[in-house]
């Protein structure tokens, strides 16, 4: 395996409330009793690039992986809210649907691991076996500050470049480039990843990701009964597998032990991971978290 891109090999269009939504499939095998397909979910301001490594060690196991552009994002940026973890289930239904299994095993990045539990909340007979990376687990909302509040703290430079505009794509990458979560070295996967995000005519490029889709989900982030409700009642163990640093290469991570040691009793079915070395990019963006996380799901090649 290397850090060069890992483009999918087909790209499909999913029916779903108000329009369609892209599906992109990786590896050139159909979905078989020997091939096992694998729905993948991105992150609030991510898309399908997310997973291009995790998804070649997945191939490379004889898995067919289909990730998603969720609603508000990437290719499938237009179609209308409301969003909620609640909607994005609903629109993962439709693909597994179109996918044309009975069930199948989901693997969620970020948000994606909270679209995952909502899926699984809704539509359990879907679900064959349930994954989470570094999201899922509703996260403690500071006392007196709000989600709006909180949420650029969060995300960081994610966040703030969704109100930007770039002259050219270079200008783009090289927002990009320096930020502390990217400190291992930029890559062409990285390159592919945040080329994909652009959209509109220079000099005018902006962000694939509609803002009014991180607000309405972020909510849920935070405070959501589906979600607690769902992790409470797993009916088998999930995975819960966790990145050491966040999404500003901040020590702790997005879910920081001591948060972990007080939340995690109520959800004994999670079966908590933690990969050295990873934040919340690198851990599927870089090689060596993405074939850790494949491994730790799906053994050995």
């Amino acid at each position: 395996m290397s850090n060069e891109r890992y483009l999918p090999t087909e790209k499909f269009t999913v029916p779903v409330r108000g329009g369609n939504l892209a599906l992109y499939r990786f590896g050139n095998n159909a979905p078989s009793a020997n091939h096992l397909p694998v729905l993948l979910i991105h992150g609030v301001t991510s898309s399908n690039r997310a997973f291009q490594l995790f998804a070649k060690s997945l191939v490379e196991r004889g898995y067919v992986p289909f990730a998603v552009d969720l609603r508000g994002r990437g290719e499938s940026n237009t179609l209308p809210g409301p969003f909620g973890m609640k909607n994005h289930a609903r629109d993962m239904a439709d693909v597994i649907k179109f996918i044309g299994v009975e069930s199948i095993d989901v693997i969620g990045h970020s948000m994606g691991a909270f679209v995952a539990v909502a899926l699984q909340g809704t539509e359990p007979k879907l679900v064959k076996r349930l994954t989470l990376v570094d999201g899922g687990i509703p996260l403690p909302l500071p006392a007196g500050m709000t989600v709006a509040q909180v949420m650029p703290y969060v995300l960081g430079p994610a966040m703030t470049r969704l109100a930007m505009t770039f002259e050219t794509a270079d200008a783009y990458r090289n927002y990009w480039k320096p930020q502390a979560a990217f400190i291992k070295g930029w890559s062409p996967v990285l390159d592919e990843y945040v080329e994909y995000d652009l959209q509109g005519e220079a000099p005018n490029l902006k962000a694939r990701t509609n803002p009014k889709a991180v607000e309405e989900d972020s909510e849920d982030l935070f405070v959501s009964k589906l979600i607690e409700k769902t992790l409470e009642k797993l009916p088998e163990d999930v995975l819960f597998i966790r990145a050491v640093r966040g999404l500003q290469n901040e020590e702790g991570g997005l879910y920081p032990e001591p948060v972990l040691a007080a939340v995690l009793p109520k959800y004994p079915k999670l079966k908590l991971h933690t990969i050295a070395d990873t934040n919340h990019y690198d851990i599927l963006l870089e090689e060596n978290g993405a074939e850790a996380v494949a491994q730790l799901i799906y053994g050995d090649k």
